[in-house]
């Protein structure tokens, strides 16, 4: 085919005549030459490379874009098949994708139909995704056809980078969906890090060690309890002021090193000894070339810290994953906290649960054959009582006898009130509230049970008690359940129990504390618990607290406590008692209730 060049080089071709449209018809009064050098210029300013290609398909006009776009020179393109831009093995598909076009000539913008699988060759034989419009001109010469074609090799990096990107961060999402259910349902927190740890590790395939550390409040330090190392020992520790653990903890962001020297740079001066104590403290022979430490935040507080190392490498180091990782860090902290609340929860269910097994084991034991041998028990222990009733009566009555002989033998009559009168009276009165008292231990009278408000019961006795507390530094706090269930009881009998608890714990503290109060129930029992900050009860003590006439009072009478005792005994229930010496007790009262449903 013959090449027709025009001014500069560039193929021209006009429109004119019936199938066409010329420059004047459109507006241009202007002369042949002049069209020309807009033609061009129009050409040449064009920022995409413009082929315009005849009905055989043989190239006609390439501006310089289109030059510098295939490698070729404007001269080798003029003339030649469009299809030497097209890779061999799309030649024959495009010639009739081609001559389809011709049959039908239309616009076509760019980004329609088969752009995305469009592809070009370059003369040094690269191939490149491409994007192409078309557009159709009739001319006196036949038609021609006008191809705007764009590099898009940049455009579908990106979108390619893009497209791994989100697919690396579904990936990364999906996995810690997956572990959040893992983490949230595991209540040890050992098996937690390990989880966590297991998944950091799979996230970042260039890290060749992890490990994670825990706060310890009291020893201000930081504990590691997982690691992926044999030769780091679980419970060595790290300190919170120091280092790329240090600073995560502190500031609450992520800390990162991609080099040894930006590792180097964040530790403190060091002596040779304290350097090589610092490698073998990571299981290290150098410095790692690639670090990141972040820390596990719950309620924007650190928990701690997960740590991974890169022992030799160079560039960024998990620079992709660190948005992943700051999110699998917090779960892990969350999940931390749920394993610390549901262990607190649990031990004080566990607390409650253990005291109704203990009040239905003694209701068993009470509803067996044992009750036989428990009442033979409490026999023996009112035989003791008696003895020892008998034992303080005897003085008492042996003075009070020889008063009255006295009275009797050497008085008159008209000498009525002399002393010894009045210590028979005296003696009398003793006598009769030691066998009161005696009477009261092993003789309540179950018939006199009737419904009791605790809460009521308890409120009457503080308001008593705190006359005793008026002059000391004492703080009285008391916390009721409000829904507390009733109980049947003897309610002067109960009075007593909580006056003589709440007295004691008063007692206990001379220097002034706080006496707590407190009522709370479970399905089948309440609680009723008393505590004081005081001296505590010595261990020697301890054992004899509940035995009659036991006292280290000065002025007791070492019986309250054993008829405390007794009373709730033959409630049902039973006393126990927590003590820590030099900082306070609680006495704790387990009384039955009748079992309802309880509120929601």
């Amino acid at each position: 085919m013959g090449k027709r060049p025009s001014h500069n080089g560039v193929m021209t071709a006009y429109p004119h005549g019936s199938g066409g449209q010329s420059l004047t018809s459109v507006g241009f009064e202007t002369t042949r030459p002049l069209a020309d050098s807009w033609f061009e210029a129009l050409l040449e300013s064009a920022p995409d490379a413009i082929l315009i290609v005849d009905a055989s398909g043989a190239i006609v006009v390439a501006n310089s874009q289109a030059e510098r776009l295939f490698g070729y020179d404007r001269s080798e393109l003029i003339g030649e098949a469009v299809e030497v831009l097209v890779p061999e093995a799309q030649r024959r598909l495009h010639a009739e994708h081609r001559d389809h076009y011709n049959n039908n000539p239309h616009v076509r913008p760019m980004g329609h139909g088969m752009d995305a699988e469009l592809m070009a060759r370059r003369k040094d034989g690269s191939i490149f995704p491409v994007e192409i419009s078309l557009s159709a001109l009739w001319t006196a010469e036949g038609l021609l056809v006008t191809s705007v074609i764009r590099d898009v090799s940049e455009r579908k990096r990106i979108e390619e980078q893009l497209e791994r990107q989100v697919q690396h961060r579904t990936a990364h999402l999906n996995a810690l969906l997956g572990l959040s259910t893992t983490l949230l349902a595991e209540r040890d927190i050992d098996a937690i890090l390990q989880h966590a740890l297991q998944h950091a590790m799979l996230l970042v395939p260039e890290a060749q060690q992890g490990a994670i550390y825990l706060y310890d409040r009291a020893e201000h330090t930081l504990v590691l309890r997982a690691s992926t190392h044999p030769s780091l020992v679980l419970g060595s520790t790290v300190a919170v002021n120091i280092g790329l653990c240090g600073r995560a903890f502190r500031s609450g962001h992520i800390q990162a090193a991609s080099s040894v020297t930006e590792y180097a740079a964040a530790l403190p001066p060091m002596q040779g000894d304290e350097y090589t104590q610092m490698l073998e403290a990571l299981g290290l022979n150098q410095l790692p070339s690639g670090a990141l430490v972040i820390p596990l935040l719950a309620h924007n507080e650190a928990l701690g810290v997960l740590r991974l190392l890169r022992h030799t490498g160079e560039g960024p180091f998990a620079s992709e994953a660190r948005p992943t990782l700051g999110l699998l860090a917090n779960l892990t902290a969350t999940a931390i906290t749920e394993a610390h609340s549901h262990y607190t929860a649990d031990r004080l269910t566990t607390q409650v649960a253990r005291l109704e097994d203990q009040q239905r084991e003694l209701t068993a034991r009470l509803d067996s054959a044992e009750a036989g041998m428990l009442q033979a028990a409490r026999l023996a222990a009112v035989g003791q009582l008696a003895a020892s009733v008998a034992h303080e009566i005897n003085n008492p009555l042996y003075a009070a006898r020889n008063s009255l002989f006295l009275l009797e033998q050497d008085l008159p009559d008209d000498l009525q009130g002399t002393p010894y009168l009045t210590i028979l009276q005296q003696e009398l009165a003793r006598i009769a509230g030691i066998i009161e008292r005696m009477r009261d231990f092993y003789r309540p009278d179950r018939g006199e049970f009737a419904p009791c408000d605790l809460n009521q019961l308890l409120e009457h006795t503080l308001a008593v008690a705190v006359l005793n507390a008026r002059h000391k530094a004492i703080s009285v706090q008391f916390a009721p359940n409000t829904t507390l269930p009733s109980i049947q009881g003897n309610a002067d009998q109960l009075r007593q129990v909580f006056l003589n608890l709440v007295i004691n714990a008063l007692d206990a503290m001379p220097d002034g504390g706080t006496l707590s109060v407190r009522t709370a129930f479970g399905p089948t029992v309440v609680l009723v618990e008393v505590a004081d900050t005081g001296i505590g009860i010595p261990d020697d003590i301890r054992p004899r607290l509940f035995e009659p006439f036991y006292t280290t009072k000065t002025n007791g009478t070492g019986l309250g406590l054993s008829i405390s005792a007794h009373i709730v005994t033959q409630h049902g229930g039973q006393i126990e008692v927590e003590t820590n010496p030099g900082k306070g007790t609680i006495f704790r009262v387990v009384l039955p209730h009748e079992a309802r449903e309880l509120p929601s």
